[in-house]
Formats: C-alpha cells, sequence, structure tokens
C-alpha cells in the first residue's frame, strides 16, 4: 500500500509541475490523459484510441485509428469474354486489353466477361464499386500472382500463359510498369498437375500457373503503395494467336483468369 501510495504521489507531481510546467514554456511535448494500461489493451487488439492530452487542465483530443491487416486484393475476369450467353462457341479470344480491378463489388458482371453475373461478388473481387480504393484505406502490395479457376483446362492454360502479358497502371497511364507474360507471375494456388495413362495415350488432366504452393509467388522486395483515393488498374493484353507457331487461340472451356495481389491493408476507423 505504502509503494502505491508512493508510486501516485510521484505521478501527481511529475503531471501537476513538470509535464505541464513544460507544456506552458512552449516545448513540443504531450502527455497523454489515457491510461497507459488502456492504451496497450486498444494496441494489442488493433482498435481504434481515442487519445487526450492534458494541456492546462483541458482535454486535448487526437484522434488515432488507423490499424492494419493482411490481406489480399483480387479480381477474375472470365474468357473468352462472353456476355450475351454462356455458349463459348468457337472459343477464339479477341485481341486487345483487358483491365482488372477497375471495377467492383456491384458492378455489373458483363464488365468482366460474365453473362451468368449480373453483378459482381466477392467470388470475383473485393475492390468496392468503381474499382476505386475508398477514403480512410491504403495498401502497402508485397506479392503479385496470377491464377486459374480450378476446373480450367490445361490446353487453355496453357494457351493463355504463352499469350498474354500483364501492364500496371496508376493515376489514369501517369505510371506504367511492363511485368511482361503472365507466365512469369505464377498463382501458388489451385490443385497440382496429374496424368491420366492408357495404353494408347497419355492425357494431362489438370494444371496450374505454377506449383500450388504460396511460396512460389513472385515478391516484391519494396511494396507497391496503393493510397485512398488512388486509381489503378492491371491490364492484361491478350493476343489472337500464339507468339511461337503463330496459331489461333481458341479455348476449349470457359476460363477465369484472377490477379491477386496481397500485403497490408491499411484501415482508418471513421469518426
Amino acid at each position: 500500500m505504502e509503494n502505491q501510495i508512493t508510486k501516485e504521489g510521484i505521478m501527481n507531481r511529475f503531471f501537476g509541475r513538470q509535464a505541464l510546467g513544460l507544456l506552458a514554456a512552449g516545448a513540443k511535448t504531450e502527455v497523454l490523459e489515457n491510461p497507459t494500461e488502456e492504451l496497450i489493451y486498444n494496441f494489442d487488439r488493433g482498435c481504434a484510441l481515442d487519445l487526450y492530452g492534458r494541456v492546462h487542465g483541458k482535454r486535448k483530443k487526437f484522434k488515432m485509428g488507423v490499424r492494419k491487416e493482411e490481406n489480399y486484393l483480387y479480381s477474375t475476369r472470365r474468357f473468352p469474354s462472353n456476355t450475351a450467353n454462356n455458349t463459348i462457341g468457337s472459343g477464339a479470344i479477341v485481341a486487345g486489353d483487358y483491365d482488372f480491378f477497375g471495377n467492383g463489388i456491384g458492378d455489373t458482371g458483363t464488365a468482366m466477361g460474365y453473362f451468368s453475373i449480373g453483378n459482381l461478388g466477392y467470388q470475383q473481387t473485393n475492390m468496392d464499386k468503381n474499382g476505386k480504393i475508398p477514403k480512410g484505406r491504403g495498401f502497402l502490395l508485397y506479392e503479385l500472382a496470377v491464377s486459374f479457376n480450378a476446373a480450367a483446362l490445361p490446353a487453355d492454360i496453357i494457351q493463355c500463359l504463352d499469350s498474354m502479358s500483364l501492364k500496371f497502371e496508376k493515376q489514369a497511364g501517369q505510371l506504367s510498369i511492363y511485368h511482361g507474360p503472365i507466365r512469369n507471375w505464377p498463382g501458388g494456388v489451385g490443385i497440382s498437375g496429374y496424368a491420366t495413362t492408357t495404353a494408347t495415350t497419355t492425357t494431362i488432366e489438370r494444371g496450374t500457373s505454377g506449383a500450388p504452393t504460396l511460396q512460389n509467388v513472385r515478391r516484391f522486395k519494396n511494396p507497391r503503395v496503393l493510397n485512398a483515393n488512388d486509381s489503378f488498374v492491371y491490364r492484361l493484353n491478350a493476343t489472337a494467336t500464339t507468339p511461337a507457331a503463330n496459331t489461333t487461340i481458341a479455348l476449349s472451356a470457359f476460363t477465369e483468369i484472377s490477379i491477386w495481389l496481397f500485403g497490408l491493408a491499411f484501415d482508418q476507423i471513421p469518426e
């Protein structure tokens, strides 16, 4: 009990004379009124903090409501782009640019090559509507990968890997970075390939963009920074023919391609 009284007496003298004296003298110092235990409790749980400084006996509020979480940003598009029906037809891919991350939750499915989906949901993307980074959020992104849906056929995956390249654009093209063929950016997810063998044939039943382990995903040494209200897009360029043999690309089934980015998401708790 005596130690507690002594401790409280020391703290009272500190706040009463030294700290407030420094503040009155204009020193660049802020003494918090919040109990240390409360600060530690909220920091450990990533909770929003209202920090109160003691200035001449009055409470001065500082808002500190930022937390960080590990998470992905992802965007998915269906190829060939058929927004009239769910019939693949010839399966040819129209040469040109296909944007990812430019559309978000609730946007029309036709924007990403779907007919069967009226509006994009969390199966396709976790971007906000219109593909904007919302106010109060930001990202430090360390990994980039391209993956395919689990039912995609090996021959279709191979054609896409050999005929599509990737580019990053930020702020309406003010910054452009060419990443090259998407085969350079393994997905690190999915099921591993296997073969079925008969007396006369061997058939690859499944394939992935890289071995299905997240350790094989390409990682940035320096993170890609996306701030609130930033506009950005990953642009996938597709050719109509394979570069090596100049044969027409013809997918045999609808194929979904996902681009995903892993890193830290920063959220600011609103007032």
